[in-house]
């Protein structure tokens, strides 16, 4: 009597400890891989009045993100070995502005995608966060040691912190996007070597 209640007991164990590591396991394949964009990163920082060229600001008090407002056309292929080799990518650049801090992640796409901005592993990224980041230039003299070239010292550039990168696709399509800040979440359609139409 006492084994069979030992086995019973020992049973019922297995099949809960299995049953939870198995749920633990699908609730942390279900969550985005979230990158963190830093501001050594930053290539650009624009003004409100260069924003209207094929992007788009979202968001309230003039937007917090900036995305492209057209067709995003498809470039190179995933590298060799990489196990991407069939996926393209969509170069465009991130826009946040330089006071918030902004999110933008993957919801939806015809197939798989994947976000690529700043110093990260490839083919790690379905979501992201980038800024606050500072505008002004270093505190320096041209020709110093610390001078960086093309960021005016002291100089207040511009209110949009700009990163190079873009989107991955298996397949070309509408990629449903997810742009928050704060308790602002905008849904935004990019239009990824086709239109959203």
């Amino acid at each position: 009597m006492t084994m069979r209640i030992a086995g019973a007991a020992l049973i019922v164990g297995v099949v809960l400890g299995c049953t939870g590591n198995a749920a633990d396991s699908q609730i942390v394949e279900d969550r985005p891989r979230h990158q963190f964009v830093e501001c050594r990163d930053v290539i650009d920082i624009v003004s409100d009045e260069l924003l209207g060229h094929g992007y788009m600001a979202y968001g309230a008090g003039g937007g917090f993100i900036a995305l492209p407002s057209r067709q995003l056309q498809l470039g190179r292929s995933g590298p060799e070995g990489s196990g991407y080799e069939d996926y393209r990518f969509a170069k465009f650049g991130l826009l946040v502005r330089r006071s918030q801090q902004a999110s933008l992640a993957i919801v939806k796409a015809p197939g798989r995608a994947f976000l690529e901005y700043g110093r990260v592993e490839f083919g790690s990224a379905d979501a992201l966060t980038a800024g606050p980041c500072d505008s002004h230039g270093p505190a320096c003299e041209v020709g110093s040691a610390e001078y960086v070239g093309g960021w005016p010292c002291g100089a207040d550039r511009g209110e949009w912190i700009v990163w190079a990168g873009g989107i991955w696709v298996d397949e070309r399509g509408c990629v449903d996007v997810l742009a928050s800040s704060g308790e602002e979440e905008i849904p935004i359609p990019l239009a990824v070597g086709t239109s959203c139409n």
